[in-house]
């Protein structure tokens, strides 16, 4: 009887054992199946993205804008803009505000009849004088520009100011590395044909003859980067310092000083067609007597006389 009972024991852990062992085969079974519909999945998805890429998808049309107000649009165009315009004109007449002691280079290599005008707090257009608001934006990347070079490269002197107690002149230098003396500017790509503009270099001058007579500096040559806003290029160029031109663009300060005094303008010293045709002191400029032919004013036989010469007649 016992021994019927143990065999009968071993009967039911034989059968047990066995449905055990069925359940985990069919367990693994079962995980592999789902493990290889899985990498299946995978690899068709992955399929699909690599189809996916090889087709250029076409591109979608932005939707036109309804004319929506400033208020009820993410961001507006012709608020920024407006913004932008505002900024300028605020500048501008905080720059009319007070009287200025120091007359600034950029006055002194570009049309001095121009800064007399507007020294004398002459009217014009504000809106239409700044209706391109987007000179706003353009300035604040090239400041962005020469802060990130200014801190990024080995310069001795960054952002210096410089003034002449001789000529009561004022302006700021980029950069001074030893005998160099280093000017950044920004250039859209199309304006710039591969050399530099002289404007850019008559400025460089003054800066280091007041640097070298009034400062006990020696800088011998001039270093001017265009960065162009595309970001993509710099183009410097290595140019000898040259006293007398430095000296005779400096002397334009006491002609600007003197034409204050005695409140009458000046001829149009630096002054060329192109400035004229955008200057905003233009209708004042033409009814003023000149004792030298305006750049506007330049007649069909002058022109004849310009074969061979650049754009821009200098009035020196």
């Amino acid at each position: 009887m016992s021994m019927q009972r143990s065999n009968s024991i071993t009967d039911e852990y034989k059968s047990l054992l066995s449905f055990l062992e069925k359940q985990e085969a069919d367990h693994l079974s079962t995980k592999k199946e789902v493990k290889d519909l899985e990498i299946k999945q995978v690899k068709e998805d992955t399929q699909k993205l690599l189809d996916e890429c090889k087709v250029k998808p076409k591109p979608k049309k932005r939707p036109k804008n309804k004319k929506l107000s400033p208020d009820k649009t993410g961001f507006s165009v012709e608020k920024f803009e407006n913004l932008m315009r505002s900024k300028l004109i605020d500048n501008h007449k905080r720059l009319q505000s007070y009287d200025r002691p120091y007359i600034s280079v950029t006055e002194l290599v570009s049309c001095i009849r121009r800064a007399y005008y507007q020294r004398r707090k002459y009217p014009i257009d504000i809106n239409q004088q700044y209706r391109f608001a987007y000179v706003s934006l353009i300035t604040h990347v090239g400041d962005a520009v020469h802060d990130f070079i200014q801190n990024l490269y080995d310069f001795e002197e960054t952002e210096k100011t410089v003034i002449s107690e001789i000529y009561q002149v004022k302006g700021r230098i980029d950069g001074l590395r030893g005998r160099f003396l280093i000017e950044f500017k920004t250039i859209d790509e199309e304006k710039f044909d591969g050399n530099y503009l002289d404007m850019h270099f008559r400025q460089c001058l003054i800066y280091a003859y007041i640097l070298n007579e009034e400062y006990n500096y020696n800088i011998n040559t001039i270093t001017l980067v265009y960065i162009i806003r595309n970001l993509k290029k710099i183009v410097p160029f290595d140019l000898p310092y040259d006293k007398d031109a430095a000296k005779s663009l400096l002397d334009k300060a006491h002609i600007l000083k003197q034409s204050l005094t005695s409140k009458k303008p000046p001829d149009p010293y630096n002054a060329t067609k192109e400035d004229c045709r955008y200057c905003q002191y233009l209708k004042h400029c033409a009814q003023d007597d000149s004792q030298i032919k305006l750049p506007f004013k330049i007649n069909k036989e002058d022109k004849r006389e310009e074969a061979g010469m650049n754009n821009s007649i200098f009035l020196i």
